[in-house]
């Protein structure tokens, strides 16, 4: 990666980054949960603390990411983040577990000020009888999950990585104002159509505090290539992640209409990551834009019926260009103050914006075999939660094997339900049979 000399002292959030940076803040009002990502790699070895501190101590963009600070924007002025060079850098907190398969749940219950306090952190997790785990958490809006592990690759790597940016040289929109405008309305001509009421959720409205609990359902080789067989089988050819995504909106709507009969469609926006296959910039900033699928229910009956409607519904949005769309409306929106923003994005929906929330991340976590001189045996996303609708769904794959993270609030499942849940989604990919 570039030197010290090169980092910027100011990053101005761009479109996706000021949109999940307003998610943070509703997130916040609703659930006391903040837009976080966190990321965990489980070492073989035992990484002493003291030289993790040595490692990060002597890395210029640690010390840099770490002095970063949100400065609001005023109406109509953009939002930064800007280097502060006095500040001290995050205390790396250590934490001795017993258990090598489960989170300290105190980690996720920390929430981030980031206008006073560093937007990454890492902690150090000792495991008895075993190795370390590291645990990195960053704030949504400074970086992508695409960008965080790239990130923290460098942090870990005996040389820095090379060819890489830090930030993005790319230029917003140069289309005209007017063009812009247009273009920003009729997405959301769109968005209002395709999200309208009703749609199928968990959710049970409640103001208590959310609390925020994952479970982790993790596949062999040999059954990761199974599902990869069977996706070409249910019609998804080498659109994978359209599998993935149709098993799991079977299974969310085999388990809700035990609870009440299903009788509306299910909406599902799916991040779509800008950068081309291999490359890894930039860094920081969310290089995201968003696809909106509406599943109708009798697309829910099978996975192979659902897959066909997500692929039919996928080509129609990349022929209309709905992808650049709404990225050229996050553009427009980021300088329209924030309680306007949040408006717009919860008002039409009554605050529901999702059936439940999906992504993938594709095979960048097979890059990880070392991390601080120590090999690496697992990787996992620990992914931010949004209430409503409580329930968020995160696939990736490392070393070959797919995994997923599904994270879950108590007032949208108790544990029958995940369970229930987990084992319709096992189904769903496999099949009949888990061989």
């Amino acid at each position: 990666m570039k030197q010290a000399r090169s980092f910027p002292e100011s990053i101005t959030l761009n479109g996706a980054d000021f949109f999940l940076l307003q998610l943070d803040r509703i997130m916040w009002k609703l659930s006391e949960q903040r837009n976080i990502c966190t990321f965990v790699v489980t070492l073989q070895e035992r990484l002493e603390y003291e030289d993790l501190e040595k490692h990060l101590s002597a890395n210029s963009a640690y010390q840099w990411i770490c002095r970063l600070r949100l400065q609001k924007g005023w109406p109509f002025i953009l939002a930064k983040w800007v280097f502060k060079a006095g500040l001290a850098l995050p205390e790396i907190e250590q934490y001795q577990h017993d258990e090598q398969e489960s989170l300290p749940e105190s980690l996720l219950k920390k929430p981030f000020n980031i206008e006073h306090q560093s937007a990454f952190k890492v902690s150090l997790v000792q495991v008895s009888g075993a190795g370390s785990q590291l645990i990195f958490s960053w704030h949504h809006a400074l970086m992508d999950a695409h960008g965080g592990e790239t990130f923290i690759r460098h942090l870990g790597a005996s040389e820095a990585i090379q060819d890489v940016d830090w930030v993005t040289s790319e230029q917003a929109s140069l289309l005209p104002l007017r063009e812009r405008a247009d273009i920003a309305l009729k997405m959301k001509e769109f968005l209002c159509d395709v999200s309208r009421l009703p749609f199928i959720s968990f959710t049970k409205k409640s103001k208590a505090m959310q609390n925020v609990h994952y479970r982790v359902l993790s596949f062999t080789e040999v059954q990761s290539q199974l599902i990869v067989e069977r996706a070409r089988q249910q019609g998804a050819g080498f659109l994978v992640s359209a599998f993935y995504l149709a098993a799991t909106a079977c299974a969310v709507a085999s388990v809700q209409s035990k609870k009440s009969p299903l009788d509306s469609d299910m909406l599902i926006p799916i991040p779509l990551d800008r950068r081309k296959r291999g490359v890894h910039s930039p860094v920081l900033g969310n290089q995201v834009t968003f696809l909106f699928y509406r599943i109708p229910l009798a697309a829910l009956a099978n996975v192979k019926t659902c897959v066909a409607e997500l692929i039919a519904q996928m080509k129609d949005l990349m022929r209309s260009g709905n992808p650049g769309h709404y990225l050229v409306m996050m553009d427009f929106l980021r300088r329209v103050p924030g309680w306007l923003y949040r408006m717009q994005l919860t008002s039409p929906t009554k605050g529901q914006m999702a059936s439940f929330y999906y992504s993938d991340t594709g095979d960048s976590l097979d890059l990880y075999d070392r991390l601080f001189g120590c090999a690496v045996a697992s990787a996992l996303h620990y992914p931010p939660n949004m209430y409503p609708p409580g329930v968020t769904f995160v696939f990736s794959r490392f070393h070959g094997a797919l995994q997923l993270t599904m994270g879950y609030m108590d007032s949208a499942l108790d544990q029958d339900e995940v369970d229930q849940l987990l084992v319709q989604l096992q189904l769903g990919l496999l099949g009949e049979t888990s061989e």
